[in-house]
């Protein structure tokens, strides 16, 4: 909670949560109370009673959700979390992230001793393409299937202020069929989605810690809170006693109050007033105490909102490196910061919120367009090298767009960075965004049409091509109508795809052919690349290959001049598809590994997967079936991260068709 951890008292409701860890069921669990009741606090402790149990082999990961963060990006994340954890170098365990040990801890516990972990990696790989609850449940049902009867594996998801709407219903989805030995503890406030749902509350599995609400503590718990902390604040425990008593057995308040005792060693200077906005008050006086440097730190973290890593709030708050090393050293400070996954953040929203309301309007302004200057350099630059964009960056660069330049350019915000959430496979957060960015924008309008095209891309990788097909026809007819050239070559080329899919060519090609026309007038070297790729594709598929080479050779000439690595890339991996045709077996492998050494410094994990999945075919043609089999592993684990299911059941078939004639020739 504050610098000081020490728990006292809820005892009733620890034992009713022993009980829960008792029963075999799948589970959830509800801790509702107020602001400020200690229900993080409460989690913790829960947490390490589940780890320590006696006779119980208990995994814990813990979760903060933000208002930004809807029911399948919490999945989604939760599956990202267990593949990242699964494929961590033991070795490495001080050096990762607290949530990634926490995965690391709880996946141990699912393999034998002596066992390997490493048959659990693939089984553990989020499909993009697949419903988010579904396959959540699937990878909870494979948790509960390789513990022992003595395991459990317990998920924390404690938000940061409220839930979004309607996450009461995804979670139900969820709940009602939990399977064995798995169990997720929520905290909510009152007036949070799950605890005011009569519905979920209704459930057989859903306990509630307390039965009502959590409330504040007893006389002998203060007593022995204080107590325990006395020594360290150098006060008697009288004195201490009598400065927080007037905060009502209020954990919160009387924490903070405790907290500030030790710092300033003053027990007069406390609020009067016992509510806990009266408290967070005074530590922002204390703070400001500080100096103007900790008033910036403070305010650059309250503007953030969720963890972020240290460079980034030193930036936001325009302090140098070392004033910000000093401030978050210092005793009291540091209290009241806490680590998350991403990096610190304030440690409660009652003081987070507080502190906002003390920020002017030009003094926020400034904080989050320093906030876009910084999340918008990290995309920038990624583009700039071609490297891994950074998720964080992806994710909140709009929010701040909207709170310093508003509606209109967040939506165009989002849509030039649309494409780096696809490319780090973040579409539940892609499909949020997106939705919100439609509230804002005219109908038939440029920007509309925008939107639905990049929605249009996130179905077709799910596998929804009708519903892909929908959005980009509901967009070319938007740029058709505003003349926008650009806006229908882009449409072309994606209805192109939708069709090669179906397997109607010819329908295909009469787009990719509009497509190219246009740009050709337009004269975009880019587009031009892009729509004679397609229009190669179509050539190779009927057999055609000298007038497939001519549209590949023309888009990498184009590619080459402009210096687009993604797209030299993917010419060198069409290239190598018709020099494997022609059985070339030797020009297609080095083509192929082109491709692979541009696409693996971009993180194209997709363009990865299918030079993986070519130089596999490649050595099987060969006749060198172990190498193959090598390289489509490595295809068929990609496929499956970026949620690509048909590629993904293709590899499988070749890898399934492989081992079955390894085992007749044995």
């Amino acid at each position: 909670m504050a610098q000081d951890k020490i728990f006292v008292g809820r005892d009733a409701e620890l034992d009713q949560f022993r009980k829960v860890l008792d029963d075999p069921r799948g589970q959830a669990v509800l801790i509702v109370g107020n602001r400020g009741m200690g229900k993080t606090w409460l989690v913790n402790k829960m947490a390490e009673l589940a780890e320590n149990h006696l006779s119980l082999k208990c995994g814990c990961v813990r979760y903060e959700v933000t208002p930004t963060d809807s029911v399948d990006s919490v999945m989604a994340l939760m599956m990202d979390n267990a593949f990242e954890a699964a494929n961590t170098d033991p070795g490495s365990f001080d050096k990762v992230p607290q949530r990634r040990k926490q995965w690391m801890a709880l996946l141990k516990t699912l393999v034998p001793k002596g066992g390997e972990i490493a048959e659990l990696i693939s089984a553990l790989r989020r499909d993009s393409a697949k419903n988010t609850r579904e396959q959540f449940l699937e990878r909870l049902r494979l948790i509960s299937k390789r513990m022992s009867e003595e395991g459990r594996a317990i998920f924390f998801i404690d938000p940061e202020k409220y839930m979004q709407e309607k996450s009461a219903s995804a979670w139900r989805i969820v709940v009602k069929d939990l399977p064995h030995k798995i169990k997720l503890v929520f905290a909510q406030r009152t007036e949070d989605e799950l605890a005011k749902s009569r519905t979920f509350r209704a459930l057989d599995n859903v306990m509630r810690i307390p039965a009502r609400r959590l409330g504040v503590l007893k006389q002998s718990e203060v007593e022995e809170l204080v107590k325990s902390r006395a020594k360290g604040i150098q006060k008697s425990q009288s004195v201490l006693y009598d400065s927080v008593e007037q905060y009502k057995g209020h954990p919160y308040a009387i924490q903070a109050a405790l907290d500030m005792i030790k710092k300033t060693r003053n027990v007069k200077n406390l609020p009067n007033d016992p509510t806990p906005e009266a408290v967070a008050e005074t530590q922002w006086e204390e703070v400001c105490k500080v100096g103007t440097d900790a008033i910036s730190l403070f305010e650059a973290y309250a503007i953030l909102e969720v963890g972020v890593p240290d460079e980034t709030v030193q930036k936001v708050s325009g302090l140098e490196t070392t004033a910000r090393k000093r401030l978050q050293k210092l005793s009291y400070l540091k209290g009241l910061l806490r680590e998350e996954a991403s990096g610190k953040r304030i440690y409660h929203s009652i003081l987070s919120d507080y502190v906002l309301e003390q920020i002017g309007d030009a003094e926020t302004k400034k904080y989050h367009n320093r906030a876009v200057e910084v999340y918008h350099h990290n995309l920038a630059q990624a583009k700039k090298h071609q490297t891994k964009p950074d998720a964080l960056a992806a994710i909140r660069l709009a929010e701040h767009v909207l709170a310093a330049e508003g509606e209109m350019a967040f939506v165009q915000t989002f849509v030039k960075y649309g494409n780096e959430l696809q490319d780090l496979g973040l579409f539940d957060a892609f499909v949020s965004l997106s939705e919100r960015a439609l509230i804002y924008v005219e109908e038939d309008s440029v920007w509309q049409a925008a939107v639905l095209g990049n929605l249009g891309l996130i179905y077709r990788k799910r596998g929804d091509l009708n519903k892909a097909e929908q959005m980009h026809k509901k967009s070319l007819e938007i740029a058709k109508k505003l003349g926008q050239l650009d806006g229908m070559a882009l449409q072309y080329g994606n209805l192109g795809l939708i069709y090669m899919n179906k397997g109607d060519l010819k329908k295909a090609e009469e787009m990719f052919r509009n497509g190219v026309k246009i740009e050709e007038k337009l004269g975009r070297p880019e587009g031009m690349a892009n729509a004679y790729s397609n229009l190669g594709l179509i050539y190779f598929s009927r057999d055609d290959l000298q007038m497939a080479e001519k549209m590949h050779r023309k888009a990498l000439e184009i590619d080459e001049r402009i210096g687009r690595s993604k797209g030299i890339a993917l010419d060198y991996g069409n290239l190598a598809g018709i020099y494997a045709a022609q059985s070339d077996w030797e020009r297609a492998e080095q083509t192929l590994l082109d491709s692979l050494k541009i696409n693996d410094k971009l993180g194209q994990l997709e363009g990865m997967a299918n030079d993986y999945g070519n130089i596999g075919t490649v050595y099987k043609n060969r006749g060198d079936i172990k190498k193959a089999r090598e390289y489509w592993k490595k295809a068929l684990g990609l496929y499956k991260k970026v949620g690509m299911k048909p590629e993904t059941e293709k590899v499988q078939r070749w890898i399934d068709e492989l081992d079955s004639k390894s085992q007749k020739l044995e």
